[in-house]
């Protein structure tokens, strides 16, 4: 999510109003957040839900905002979005659970995944062979 860098909030010279101003607005939850992105990138919502491995009513009550979602869920529409590292951290920071984290074993493999477009079963299998728990049920 975009936000003030914490360096604008030490520099002593930049005022309150200053750093405020520099604060994104935004603050569309999740769901509809990734709806949007979906729909600005021309992507196929059932295309999206398919490659996510999420049940369909779930994702599509996901989208619309009548459900929220746990992170694993969120991760995998991440997957079915074919988003980045940022972008899969902005999705769940919108969600409200925690982004993805450098010294967390299980979500370097997932940032890992995600970085190279890796699908959610590759990253699923990579996961299950290192004995961490897998994004989907098995």
């Amino acid at each position: 999510m975009v936000g003030v860098d914490w360096d604008l909030i030490k520099d002593r010279k930049t005022s309150l109003r200053e750093v405020l101003g520099s604060v994104d607005g935004d603050m569309l939850p999740a769901g509809p957040w990734a709806a949007d992105l979906i729909a600005e990138r021309g992507l196929v919502r059932s295309d999206v839900i398919r490659r996510s491995r999420l049940n369909q009513t779930f994702a599509y009550q996901i989208l619309s905002g009548a459900r929220h979602a746990s992170r694993d869920k969120l991760v995998q529409l991440a997957f079915g979005m074919g988003l980045g590292i940022d972008e899969c951290c902005e999705l769940l920071e919108r969600g409200g659970v925690n982004a993805l984290s450098p010294r967390v074993r299980r979500d370097v493999v997932i940032a890992y995944c995600l970085d190279r477009g890796l699908d959610v079963a590759i990253c699923d299998d990579i996961l299950w062979d290192l004995r961490e728990r897998t994004l989907v049920s098995r």
